[in-house]
């Protein structure tokens, strides 16, 4: 028999600050942040999706889209996370191209954050071998209402980074 667990997100009851889902208004919240981050979720998945189909990220690469639910220090966050993995030439460990964009909620308020980094295990397009973040903002104490528009902003100008594979050296199909 296998077991369900829900994440604290679902839980925030337990913090008088957070969301308390037994009310009617708190539950339309929840309903409002489970639906925007599905849509968003898609948005950049649909992007994400072109990028792939567009872009020759060579053999044995891949796209794997995922909506993560973590809880962290500050609170429980919920985040939208597209990761492409591929392998420069020469090299057996693999690379990643990473989009994503969450809202963790805080005693303080919600926090919103979009990043694009890349992880090169070898050095790639512009790159060197390393970690380099390529765009990241993050908007903290924010009501969940305004989280939630400036995360749909977020994402809309993470769709807007087609030239990011382009950047890393891998042609066009």
């Amino acid at each position: 028999m296998s077991e369900t667990r829900v994440p604290a997100l679902l839980r925030m009851s337990d913090d008088p600050s957070m969301l308390n889902v037994t009310d009617a208004d708190d539950a339309a919240s929840m309903a409002s942040l489970l639906t925007t981050m599905h849509r968003l979720h898609k948005q950049l998945d649909d992007f994400t999706t072109r990028l792939y189909i567009a872009y020759d990220f060579r053999d044995e690469s891949g796209l794997a889209p995922a909506i993560l639910i973590e809880e962290h220090a500050a609170g429980p966050e919920l985040r939208t996370y597209h990761c492409f993995g591929f392998f420069a030439e020469g090299d057996s460990d693999v690379s990643e191209l990473r989009f994503s964009a969450g809202v963790t909620f805080t005693s303080t308020g919600c926090i919103v954050e979009a990043v694009v980094d890349v992880v090169l295990e070898q050095p790639l397009g512009e790159f060197g071998a390393d970690i380099h973040t390529l765009y990241l903002e993050r908007i903290d104490q924010l009501s969940l209402p305004d989280a939630l528009s400036r995360l749909e902003e977020q994402v809309t100008a993470l769709c807007t980074m087609d030239d990011v594979p382009s950047r890393l050296g891998f042609d066009m199909r």
